[in-house]
């Protein structure tokens, strides 16, 4: 009988201490930038982590940083990006509603022109790769 109660113990005693490693939950653990947007997603067993801030550097580039006007447009826009965020090795490319790569450069010091005269009239998808962030914008030629 006082077996049958060290082995219960003992048991207990063992799922406690390895709780963490046997456990089959898994947790999705979120990381934010100060702005409140998520940046990232991992799969963990620590599930204690509510929610971490990551501080973001000053040079990230936001959505609204990057202008695209005359949108809509007949086939000719300027896409603008100021230089504070611009990388010397932006670069833009522009694909249809098929995803097929229609014309693609690099972006000039404040303004890219980009001609799509002689392209249908439609949506289009444009992408600008500033470094490691890349924004991506709909035009619409009329």
């Amino acid at each position: 009988m006082k077996t049958k109660y060290y082995l219960i113990f003992l048991v207990l005693l063992l799922s406690f201490c390895f709780h963490n490693k046997v456990s089959a939950q898994k947790c999705l653990l979120f990381k934010y930038d100060t702005g409140g947007n998520r940046i990232s997603r991992t799969v963990t067993t620590n599930c204690n982590i509510v929610r971490e801030t990551v501080n973001e550097p000053d040079n990230l580039i936001a959505e609204d940083d990057v202008k695209v006007y005359p949108n809509p447009n007949y086939g000719l826009f300027i896409v603008s990006m100021p230089d504070s965020v611009r990388k010397s090795n932006s670069t833009y490319k522009l694909y249809d509603i098929e995803s097929q790569l229609i014309t693609e450069g690099a972006l000039g010091k404040y303004e890219t022109e980009i001609d799509v005269g002689n392209k249908p009239a439609g949506v289009y998808l444009l992408k600008i790769i500033n470094g490691e962030d890349v924004i991506s914008k709909i035009v619409l030629k009329q």
